[in-house]
């Protein structure tokens, strides 16, 4: 009796590996990351900033018909045969109705993460000024002088420390896929570089 009760344990465990128990797992997972995210930026900014987007969460499995693991869509899972391994939830923060960027937040199955408060604000960090107004250049105003730098359709944006300095890094695409890079002090809007970017085979 306890070996088919164990048998019907592990069936039933292998077809709650979809969508019922990765649903369970997502809405664990939500609440611990905005516990966490609570602890480490601050209630005002998580409500105001940061918007959870489940239909984007990020499933790994183990793809035993190629023997490696793959990340899929929630939708690409749901339709899968393959075992989950772990899962990424994903948070879009906002700047004024822009996004300044996309946190994937780490899960294991049984709802753990491996980040800590402090991984979190390291991770953050660059964003947490923009957002608590701790730049003169916000990301609205940087798009600004990049189009006026001739910039065009950029398609890609972000903010990082370069030789300390708090940076924007903007991208605009050209011919032969190659893209426009310009780069501004985000304390000042001054231009500090801008090249052509060739992409290497």
């Amino acid at each position: 009796m306890k070996i088919l009760l164990t048998i019907l344990l592990v069936l039933n465990f292998g077809v709650s590996n979809s969508q019922n128990f990765i649903d369970g797992i997502i809405y664990c997972a939500e609440h611990s990351a905005n516990e966490k995210l609570r602890f480490a930026i601050g209630e005002q900014i998580l409500d105001n900033n940061f918007k959870f987007e489940k239909s984007e969460t990020l499933i790994e499995v183990y793809n035993e018909n190629e023997d490696r693991l793959e990340r899929l869509t929630l939708d690409e899972f749901n339709k899968s045969n393959f075992p989950a391994t772990q899962l990424w939830l994903n948070y879009k923060v906002m700047d004024e109705n822009l996004i300044l960027t996309e946190l994937g937040f780490p899960f294991n199955l049984n709802c753990t993460t491996p980040w800590n408060k402090k991984e979190i604000q390291e991770i953050l960090e660059p964003y947490l000024k923009v957002l608590q107004n701790k730049t003169k250049i916000d990301l609205k105003k940087a798009l600004e002088i990049g189009n006026e730098n001739g910039l065009n359709e950029i398609y890609y944006w972000d903010i990082d420390y370069e030789k300390r300095k708090l940076t924007w890094t903007l991208k605009s695409k050209l011919k032969n896929n190659q893209s426009k890079v310009i780069k501004i002090n985000s304390k000042n809007g001054k231009v500090i570089s801008e090249f052509i970017e060739i992409p290497i085979d």
